[in-house]
């Protein structure tokens, strides 16, 4: 793939990794545990002072978090760059990286991280042809299951075996096998795309989604909105991640219902669907490849990446 880090397949990892605040400020107690991760895992974080920024709502300025994240492109020895955290703030990013597109297209790196960050994703395998992680944040390495947690540094240092996914608890929806390229992420962050200049191309994808603290209208409403601005016309294959979201009210924890989502896409006849996916903002957040090829099985309840 042009410009990618991977050339369709990792390498060892051995470089310095950048964290970087793209959106929302974080809690420096997750964060510290995170970095503690990243070093056990013999991986050496490189800090900017500036992401610790605070303006409003946002991790600093656009300017400051735009410039930490173009700088670590252009580093040569960084390898990786790894988000601290979601919330809001990304999309605001991405026409001072439109501006500086040669800094990034010319020095692929590995980028990591997921909700949020989706709109990050979607413009680095858009724009420049990237292939991205979609994985935990710095700031929640210490709060996922300890199988997300190897899973993901497998994955950025090559591991064969992190290149197919399966979990037990996938739900096969509509049955099937499918191939095309992995796009997607946060749904909340996609909506906000559409009607923008950065607005992704789902058709031939196999499109993940997942959200968290939406109720279900509030998820119809967005798929709705996705159905009619055509986002869903020739999709591969569907992946649903994690939908949860609490009430005030017993019972505390709940889930979006997945055949109501199905419901709602109106996809093409025999497209793959499945749910319960290990990713998201639960407890369990596996990490996957997002603009690479890959084949879903909803029998198999595998997702397993192709390299040419």
């Amino acid at each position: 793939m042009e410009g990618s880090f991977f050339e369709f397949r990792p390498v060892e990892f051995r470089g310095d990794v950048a964290i970087v605040a793209p959106s929302s400020p974080f809690d420096r107690l997750h964060f510290n545990a995170g970095i503690t991760e990243l070093k056990l895992n013999k991986m050496r974080p490189v800090i900017d002072k500036l992401i610790f920024s605070h303006e409003n709502f946002l991790a600093g300025s656009d300017s400051i978090r735009s410039e930490i994240i173009l700088k670590a492109f252009a580093e040569p020895k960084i390898e990786a760059v790894w988000t601290a955290r979601g919330g809001y703030g990304s999309i605001r990013l991405l026409e001072h990286f439109e501006k500086n597109i040669d800094v990034i297209k010319k020095n692929p790196k590995l980028f990591i991280g997921f909700s949020d960050v989706t709109a990050i994703h979607s413009w680095l395998i858009e724009k420049c042809g990237f292939v991205t992680v979609h994985g935990p944040n710095i700031t929640t390495l210490d709060t996922i299951d300890k199988y997300s947690k190897t899973q993901v540094f497998e994955l950025v240092t090559g591991k064969d075996r992190a290149f197919s996914i399966f979990n037990k608890n996938i739900r096969q929806i509509v049955g099937g096998v499918a191939r095309g390229k992995v796009k997607g992420g946060n749904l909340t962050t996609l909506v906000s795309m559409i009607g923008t200049p950065f607005e992704p191309d789902l058709s031939g994808s196999i499109l993940f989604l997942e959200d968290v603290g939406e109720v279900p209208y509030r998820i119809d409403r967005m798929i709705t909105q996705m159905r009619l601005a055509g986002k869903f016309k020739g999709v591969k294959a569907v992946i649903l991640g994690d939908f949860s979201y609490k009430e005030y009210r017993p019972p505390a924890d709940k889930f979006v219902n997945p055949y109501d989502i199905v419901s709602s896409m109106k996809l093409e006849k025999d497209v793959p669907v499945i749910a319960n996916f290990p990713s998201g903002h639960g407890s369990s957040n596996m990490a996957f490849l997002l603009g690479a090829t890959a084949e879903l099985n909803t029998e198999n309840r595998t997702l397993k990446y192709i390299f040419s």
